[in-house]
């Protein structure tokens, strides 16, 4: 097939699939799935605790709203007049159609596996991918820029490596473990080579880019640190495996199997893709390691940007009929799972006027 039949294919089938949650669930009760809410809310106030206070209803302190980055509630504010979390929905299925597309042309480019196949396989297979890609939601354009980034930093164009990774950290704060996966990279090359890899100094736009986002806090908010003060929702712990302590506020259960599952198709995923780059690798080990670390339920969103690694990982298991067309089938039951999920994942939305512009 093309590559213009096969962009044609991810396009269909990301419409198609999401627009089928969408009449199941209910535009309304897409548009107030979490967090899509709060970062409509960021995109009217740009972290104004007066505009929110005066504006919006929801039982939070007004410090929280800063663990919301600001590139998703940017491209948010250009939708005001239809309503910000009609755009906020909008971006995030252009985002996903871009994901696809681009992750198919990176497969073809490197000769990975089969680039139409994997495409396919990120838009439906990682436990919380339909969900969150069919809502108001940053992952996917995340990823898209986190994409972007290693392409970039494994053809050595540095600039746009670190272009696109200060857009990652801009729309989520895990954009700060490419530097690290690229440090790793070039210490592991100097070992290798003897030599040092200065012309990748452009990758400093990314932590660069953190301390313009906490600067924008400050003129906002009066306060640097406004992300580490925005309540308890950064959820590393000094410990890994805290997650299967269930007394801790975010985990509160005991029927975690999922989570181990997670972490085995994790490490299988990482481990393989060190047989193709060593780049996307580090980056795959260093985004692992911290998923062992963060003690919360939810433990299969945190590890969204980790499925396409895994996914080109194991291209190879993937692509066998059988395999093939237990996704195919077993596709209905995650539509179910989503479906379920959306309409039980929702904020209290009292007034809808605020997600408009005045």
């Amino acid at each position: 097939m093309s590559r213009v039949k096969s962009w044609g294919v991810i396009g269909v089938v990301t419409i198609a699939s999401t627009a089928a949650l969408w009449m199941a669930a209910g535009m309304q009760t897409i548009k107030q799935n979490f967090d899509g809410p709060y970062y409509a809310v960021v995109a009217k106030s740009w972290y104004d605790r007066d505009i929110i206070r005066r504006n919006f209803s929801f039982p939070l302190p007004l410090e929280y709203y800063a663990a919301h980055f600001p590139m998703y509630p940017l491209l948010i504010s250009a939708f005001a007049k239809i309503g910000y979390l009609n755009g906020a929905v909008i971006i995030n299925l252009v985002a996903t159609m871009a994901v696809g597309i681009v992750l198919y042309e990176i497969v073809r480019e490197f000769k990975w596996g089969n680039p139409l196949v994997l495409a396919l396989v990120w838009l439906f297979w990682w436990p919380r991918i339909w969900i969150v890609r069919s809502i108001a939601s940053p992952e996917t354009l995340f990823i898209l820029w986190m994409l972007l980034s290693l392409y970039f930093f494994q053809k050595k164009k540095f600039w746009w490596a670190g272009i696109t990774g200060a857009a990652a950290v801009l729309t989520k704060s895990p954009g700060i473990l490419l530097p690290i996966a690229y440090g790793l990279w070039l210490i592991a090359n100097y070992v290798k080579t003897k030599k040092i890899t200065w012309q990748a100094w452009p990758v400093l736009l990314i932590p660069m880019a953190l301390v313009g986002v906490f600067g924008l806090f400050y003129v906002r908010t009066g306060d640097f640190w406004a992300y580490f003060h925005s309540g308890d929702n950064i959820h590393l712990q000094l410990l890994p495996f805290r997650v299967f302590d269930s007394s801790q506020p975010w985990v509160g259960n005991f029927w975690l199997e999922d989570v181990l599952w997670i972490y085995l198709v994790g490490a299988v995923g990482v481990w393989r893709m060190f047989r193709k780059s060593a780049v996307w690798g580090w980056f795959g080990a260093v985004f692992y390691t911290t998923i062992l670390f963060v003690s919360h339920r939810d433990i299969s969103r945190y590890a969204l940007p980790l499925a396409p690694i895994i996914w080109v990982g194991t291209a190879e298991i993937l692509e066998k009929k059988e395999i093939k067309w237990a996704l195919i089938v077993l596709t209905i039951p995650a539509f179910l799972y989503s479906w379920n999920f959306l309409v039980h994942n929702t904020a209290a939305i009292s007034a809808w006027a605020p997600f408009f512009s005045s």
